[in-house]
């Protein structure tokens, strides 16, 4: 019997083989209509009368209705325009056949008129009818057979991905089914030290795990009440469950029905709600199956699959902790002394000498405080989940380059030369300074945070970091002279992470016997994998965390604050910016980042866990690039490195590294020799990977990268597709030039389709496009907006201190000079008479000399017009998209209402006429409008759009 998604996935193949059916019958229909009329103007010589018969051959060519007198009846087909025009036209002719006046040329012109609608309309058949062989190629039954198909040098490729697949999986299971020597006892020990346990009665810290062990057991008292399982948390968990790539195949399907059926969700929430009241016998079962699966990126990631009742419990309950986890260490960060934070401390001696000369200070607005909430909102547990709905994954293509396996040691090397010169103070930096006008900039919060969208995505939020980072090495080095930084990711997290170290850690906040028996469960899982030959026993995972799991999420997340505790206490307030098991963090001080690296380095030791050397780096930068700052041994050596970056030692800026974009621009072609015998496949890995992959690991454009950065975007892209698409051989994909002049010539080899319009490829399906994406537009729509540098940004700051100095000095004087002063009292300020009175002691009329004016710039507001925090804003804004301009005089402009129309009414996910589409359409637009009479290519009706929705849904099957 064939399951819910089978039949679902057939009834829709038989429903798109007959609307293309139906298409091929109207189709031919059509042409034969049009043959006979167009073969019957031959035998007409009277214009008039030409003019008759060739407007009711279209009306009839087109099923248009007229009434018993002939004339057009609207409303009743999709052809409106046509409809007006033959209904005037027949009323123009009367006139013509009456009235002398009517001029030869325009009785001509009106036939030209008529005769190229009906080429227009033959036209959208034509591709109406293409669509659907492309649709039919995607579906046909040979597509798998023939994508296995290579040259010789495929055949040495294959064998090379068969050996990474077989070693991958061999390292995997040394990992997952060896113990780990961690011991409890020592990082129990670790913790107590950590949290002050020792003097419980002194210390803040204690007093907030207190706190947090409280919450956990009240949170365990909520979990047994009744109805944790609902129709409600079913629904938001089998949404998480879609996104996560956990459920594959046609289980996706039998989810989806689950989700629309009230009743089964009922009788699910039953059984699961029973299933929680017996925690304590719940198990795995006999066993559970393992699959291997090849990212974009070529790293293999191994996932459990589980029945889909039980990846529902899992996700419920994972969901639920993570939530309760999230918000308890926002607590423990928010308790009075236990979480150091940011800044370099101000006495409140000192706030009260700032208040007598300037007023009163507040840090709302300030530097620090923008840098508290962007880590608070966005980096701290940024693991775990702020609410229990379903919150959205990476989109196709948006994934991270594993630059460890990638970069070939001739790239490699001169990175690791470098960083050892600089380290050995011998390498002299020089920095290319370029003036220019700062742009306009992207709308931030008051925090300094930018709400955007691709921000918010999981790799978003690391190219966030990026952002930061680049801002931070240019205040830091401008204001402090200098900037240490360094980088690192965990080795093999989920695979290696002991399970004594996350146990450990459960049972020191609170976690009771009941819960940690269960996670103990989950984590030693019976596996085997789907390929095993019969009879293999399963085996015990005895190390690491299943992948795409909610629990997984929770038990690292857990793990990793007591480092992010750690680094906070050890260095007086200064953060690991971290994503999971990417962290970061840099300083103006050397010593603080050393004294983290130890901490780093310290907690790695005790929790059984190791970091990943090939993706460890530091750089110190200083402020004048021409000198040279020693770094500590203990450091890092390697360089920083994210996606396809890698931050300069010579001029602190992040910058594409090619070596290592070329060994993908072949992996590339690989890929798309796989998917080359169906457009629509090819298209969707082009998309994937050219457009997305390489856009996103080239950093997401801000005005702290500067103009230079785009312009280098754009110079790789237009790199990546010559090279893809030129060159000498028998290769088709290498010797078109570019991936549009490819496609066409394939038209024109396998459909006998020519001169097809540029648009038909790079316009929306809903307008009978093929939806190429361009990384050229959407660069070329913020590229002017980008700063060249940031030299006039702290040429404002600078001026706007100097000028807000003098005018508070002439204000204090005047104050001084007039015997009034600020009311201590009315400040708040308990530090304020005593330094009150060594000051006036001094001389009533001495100010703050210019150095101390600019002290504390980072940790107040001094409300003056342009800050250091306003540098800040300006430097991680994202510049502002400049939409192509619409001009009122051409039919296109007036056909973008229309075009929003039918994006709005999708039946995929609803689009909008954004920026990036309006180029398309001012660009590509008159070439379609001139051949279809419109911006339709294909009649609105005859696209089998149904299965195009679910082929746009469905992710790349990665060669290898």
């Amino acid at each position: 019997m064939a399951s819910t998604g089978q039949a679902f996935s057939q009834t829709l193949k038989e429903i798109t083989s007959t609307k293309l059916n139906e298409l091929s019958k109207r189709y031919s229909s059509f042409e034969e209509a049009k043959l006979a009329l167009l073969s019957s103007l031959k035998s007409e010589d009277d214009p008039i009368s030409r003019l008759e018969r060739l407007s009711a051959g279209i009306k009839k060519c087109l099923s248009i209705k007229v009434d018993k007198s002939g004339v057009v009846v609207a409303g009743n087909t999709k052809h409106s325009v046509e409809e007006t025009k033959l209904k005037n036209f027949d009323r123009f002719f009367a006139q013509a056949r009456y009235d002398p006046s009517v001029s030869a040329e325009m009785i001509k012109s009106w036939e030209s008129v008529l005769l190229e609608r009906l080429e227009m309309q033959s036209l959208k058949f034509q591709y109406a009818s293409l669509y659907g062989k492309l649709v039919t190629e995607w579906l046909s039954a040979d597509q798998v057979t023939q994508k296995r198909k290579r040259d010789d040098s495929d055949s040495r490729s294959n064998e090379a991905t068969k050996k990474a697949r077989t070693e991958s999986r061999e390292v995997w299971q040394s990992f997952v089914f060896s113990e780990s020597s961690v011991d409890p006892t020592t990082i129990r020990s670790y913790l107590d030290e950590l949290f002050g346990a020792q003097d419980p009665e002194n210390s803040k810290p204690f007093n907030a795990l207190k706190r947090l062990r409280s919450l956990v057991e009240q949170f365990e008292i909520t979990l047994s009440t009744p109805g944790q399982f609902s129709k409600e948390s079913l629904t938001w968990a089998i949404d998480g469950l879609l996104s996560s790539g956990l459920i594959t195949g046609d289980d996706r399907d039998v989810l989806k029905g689950f989700k629309s059926n009230p009743v089964i969700l009922a009788e699910i929430a039953d059984v699961l709600n029973m299933r929680l009241h017996a925690l304590d016998s719940w198990s795995w079962g006999d066993e559970v199956t393992l699959e291997q699966t090849r990212k974009i990126s070529g790293v293999y990631n191994i996932h459990m699959h589980e029945d889909i009742l039980q990846a529902i419990f899992l996700q419920v309950l994972g969901i639920k902790w993570s939530v309760f986890f999230k918000n308890s260490f926002g607590s423990l960060r928010q308790f009075v002394g236990a979480w150091k934070p940011m800044g370099q401390g101000v006495s409140p001696e000192e706030k009260a000498r700032l208040a007598h000369y300037l007023g009163p200070m507040t840090e709302t607005g300030s530097l620090r405080k923008m840098r508290e909430n962007i880590y608070g909102k966005r980096y701290f547990m940024a693991h775990l989940r702020d609410i229990e709905g379903h919150e959205g994954g990476a989109a196709e293509g948006e994934e991270e380059v594993d630059y460890s396996m990638n970069l070939s040691l001739q790239a490699q090397q001169p990175m690791m030369q470098q960083q050892m010169m600089q380290q050995q103070a011998m390498k002299m930096r020089a920095l290319q300074q370029q003036s220019a006008q700062a742009r306009a900039m992207a709308i931030i919060n008051d925090d300094g945070d930018l709400d955007d969208a691709d921000m918010q995505s999981p790799l978003g939020v690391k190219q966030r970091l990026l952002h930061l980072l680049a801002t931070e090495i240019d205040i830091n080095t401008r204001l402090h002279g200098e900037l240490t930084a360094f980088h690192f990711v965990f080795e093999s997290w989920n695979p290696l992470l002991p399970h004594e170290t996350i146990l450990a850690v459960l049972d020191f906040f609170g976690v009771s016997a009941t819960w940690r028996t269960f996670f103990s469960k989950f984590l030693r899982a019976p596996l085997k994998w789907a390929d095993a030959e019969d009879g293999t026993e399963p085996r015990i995972r005895r190390r690491g965390t299943p992948a795409l799991h909610a629990l997984s999420e929770v038990f690292g997340e857990t793990v990793l604050f007591c480092l992010d505790f750690a680094v906070n206490q050890s260095t007086n307030g200064n953060v690991l910016w971290r994503v999971h098991d990417d962290a970061w963090l840099w300083s103006p001080s050397h010593a603080v980042a050393v004294k983290a690296w130890k901490t780093v380095q310290d907690f790695a030791a005790v929790t059984g866990v190791s970091i990943d050397s090939k993706k460890a780096g530091s750089v110190r930068i200083s402020k004048d690039r021409s000198a040279t700052l020693p770094i500590d041994e203990s450091l890092p050596a390697g360089p920083i490195r994210w996606g396809f970056l890698v931050l300069s030692p010579e001029t602190g800026r992040f910058e594409i590294d090619d070596a290592l974009v070329n060994t993908h621009i072949q992996e590339l072609q690989r890929q798309l020799r796989g998917s080359e015998k169906s457009i629509f496949s090819f298209i969707q890995t082009w998309n994937s990977y050219a457009a997305t992959f390489f856009s996103s690991n080239f950093g997401i454009p801000a005005n702290c990268f500067g103009r230079g950065h785009v312009d280098k975007m754009l110079e790789t892209h237009n790199r990546i597709q010559k090279e893809v698409f030129s060159g000498s051989g028998d290769d088709d994909v290498k010797s078109m030039g570019s991936v549009v002049a490819y496609l066409k010539k394939i038209l024109s080899d396998r459909f006998a389709v020519e001169n097809t319009p540029d648009g038909f490829f790079y316009f929306p399906a809903e307008l009978g496009g093929l939806d190429l994406k361009s990384p050229f537009i959407t660069l070329l729509q913020i590229r002017d907006s980008v700063p060249v540098s940031s030299t006039d940004i702290f040429s404002a700051v600078a001026k706007s201190e100097r000028e807000a100095y003098e005018r508070e000095k002439t204000a204090y004087i005047g104050r001084m000079t007039n015997n009034i002063r600020y009311d201590a009292n009315n400040m708040h300020n308990p530090g304020f008479n005593a330094q009150h009175a060594r000051d006036q002691a001094a001389a009533s009329t001495k100010f703050l000399s210019f150095a101390e004016f600019i002290k504390y710039r980072e940790e107040f507001n001094f409300r003056h017009s342009f800050q250091v925090s306003h540098a800040f804003k300006r430097l991680m804004a994202k510049p502002m998209e400049r939409s192509i301009d619409l001009d009122d005089s051409l039919e296109i402009s007036n056909a973008i209402p229309m075009v929003e129309k039918l994006l709005s009414e999708s039946p995929g996910k609803p689009r909008s006429v954004d920026a990036y589409w309006k180029w398309v359409m001012m660009m590509y637009g008159p070439e379609v409008y001139s051949r279809f009479g419109g911006l339709s290519i294909v009649e609105q009706g005859l696209l089998p759009m149904g299965m195009v929705s679910i082929f746009k849904e469905t992710r790349v099957e990665w060669q290898g």
